[in-house]
């Protein structure tokens, strides 16, 4: 069996209505659930204007593999933070910001972003070390939920009354 380790997520970004149900399937595959004490999520549980939180525990590396990958698929953001597992690996957080690759970082049994001093002299200055915590800190957008397009491309539009004044 795998090393196993809790962790939450929050996800956000720019959906389409149509791949909700696909993005609760994934966060469900992974055992994610509204809350710690096991709340389910729905298609309900997306809303446009708000972040996407979910938690889960004992996760295969402390990772949601299937969200996880459904968000890069898609472009969504994510944010997540990983509990330790006792000699097989420590606390990180794992941020996407909808572009690129996932950053990791470590983190204290505190929920503290750290940073060694290998990686500070590698960094060079106080502007990129400040940079690279800025980058530890990302919070996930609020979702924008856009409507599928209907089937043939068509654009809905309403028909202009050409008997108006103007």
């Amino acid at each position: 069996m795998a090393d196993r380790a809790s962790a939450s997520i929050v996800i956000g970004g720019t959906l389409r209505r149509s791949e909700i149900s696909d993005l609760v399937e994934a966060i469900a595959s992974d055992g994610g659930r509204a809350d710690w004490e096991g709340e389910l999520l729905d298609v309900a549980s997306v809303r446009d204007g708000e972040a996407l939180k979910a938690c889960a525990h004992e996760l295969a590396g402390g990772t949601f593999d299937w969200t996880e990958q459904f968000c890069e698929d898609h472009g969504l953001a994510y944010a997540r933070d990983s509990g330790s597992c006792g000699g097989a690996f420590g606390p990180e957080r794992v941020v996407f910001t909808g572009i690129g690759a996932a950053m990791q970082f470590d983190m204290t049994e505190s929920d503290e972003i750290v940073l060694a001093r290998t990686m500070i002299r590698e960094l060079g200055s106080m502007e990129m070390v400040e940079a690279w915590f800025t980058q530890a800190e990302f919070t996930p957008p609020p979702f924008t939920i856009i409507e599928d397009e209907p089937a043939g491309g068509e654009i809905n539009v309403a028909p202009v009354d050409e008997t108006a004044d103007g």
